[in-house]
């Protein structure tokens, strides 16, 4: 067996010696232009995600809204398949007794940001337009917050039959 000789300045003089580095030793971490540009880097991306999360919680909550209103319509059908008549005009929030047993328990027209209404409007002299339409049903939302009003009127499109103001209006039924 040979034995090797270790010849001070080699390679594995260095390594034998230690950790090879003579002068100033740097300590783990990271430095105050390293952090700051990490930082900014990170409210960048944050600036960029925040509008598109607000965007996107605020369409969320129109499809939810939307949802809300497709069960006031199935539970009005519904009432409608079995008695050939409609539930009578409630005032807005309110639920009207005759669809209670066709909506969820406990099912409120009063929600966070928004407030349903069940329309049945009487027209004797018919529609504009189409004087032979005398009745109107349909489920209106009265939004506080406009922005949700327009996330709506964008995801429905023209299912919205009526805009006005803070209100918008689905038709059911026309008869």
């Amino acid at each position: 067996m040979i034995a090797r000789l270790r010849v001070p300045g080699s390679r594995e003089h260095s390594a034998a010696a230690g950790s090879g580095k003579r002068g100033r030793s740097r300590r783990g971490g990271f430095t105050f232009v390293e952090a700051l540009v990490a930082v900014s880097i990170v409210g960048i991306l944050a600036g960029l995600a925040l509008p598109n999360m607000k965007d996107v919680l605020l369409r969320a909550q129109a499809t939810k809204l939307a949802g809300d209103m497709e069960v006031v319509r199935v539970a009005a059908a519904s009432y409608n398949a079995k008695y050939h008549a409609w539930p009578a005009e409630t005032a807005a929030g309110k639920v009207p007794p005759e669809l209670v047993p066709y909506l969820p328990a406990n099912y409120s027209f009063v929600r966070d940001g928004y407030e349903l209404d069940y329309e049945n409007w009487s027209l004797p002299g018919g529609l504009p337009g189409d004087p032979k339409t005398h009745t109107l049903i349909g489920v209106s939302v009265v939004v506080t917050n406009p922005a949700l009003g327009n996330a709506l009127v964008e995801l429905l499109g023209k299912a919205i039959i009526f805009s006005v103001g803070n209100r918008h209006t689905i038709v059911i039924d026309r008869s």
